[in-house]
């Protein structure tokens, strides 16, 4: 295995680009517009103690992660902000969302339903998000099956609708692609 002396190839971040970009994103949008950081997988390589640490210096209004261990790691360097947990959160992991205050992604009735009876029992209500999938065929709910699954969030009293998002499938594609 090398040692780091060897090492040839590596990544410099400048953090102080990182606050200033999100300082032009700020301007260029309304002030009610959050701006969620997605700092999943380690920064995407770049590190997320510090590159979420900065953020938190400079304005950010949510933070996203991959998963709920991805979130605890991250919720142990602040308890300031909002955390969305992207992918599903698993039963066993559950417990966890209301430890840590974190925001679950929801794309299906089970879901919901769990979710909110889960809440109930622990007398609070429980914020979330709802995940459409737009053309990905991935994570979220179908758009054409959006309507059912928003009955039965309307119908949760312990749930709390915060959000609302997609992931594009190609979003310099032709329009065509993504219909």
């Amino acid at each position: 295995m090398a040692n780091q002396q060897e090492i040839r190839c590596w990544a410099e971040i400048d953090l102080a680009a990182l606050e200033r970009n999100l300082h032009k994103i700020r301007s260029a949008v309304p002030d009610h517009i959050r701006y969620v950081a997605v700092v999943k997988a380690d920064a995407y390589g770049h590190g997320m103690a510090q590159t979420a640490t900065r953020l938190m210096q400079c304005g950010a209004d949510m933070f996203a992660v991959a998963n709920v261990n991805e979130a605890s790691t991250l919720r142990e360097m602040g308890s300031g902000w909002p955390i969305l947990v992207l992918s599903t959160v698993l039963p066993h992991e559950e417990d966890v969302l209301f430890t840590h205050g974190l925001i679950p992604t929801l794309s299906s009735e089970t879901e919901i339903r769990r979710l909110d009876e889960k809440a109930r029992s622990r007398k609070t209500r429980l914020k979330v998000h709802l995940k459409i999938d737009t053309g990905m065929g991935r994570l979220g709910v179908w758009h054409e099956s959006l309507e059912p699954l928003l009955s039965t969030l309307k119908s949760a009293a312990n749930l709390q609708l915060d959000g609302v998002f997609t992931h594009f499938s190609c979003a310099t594609s032709e329009q065509e692609y993504t219909d």
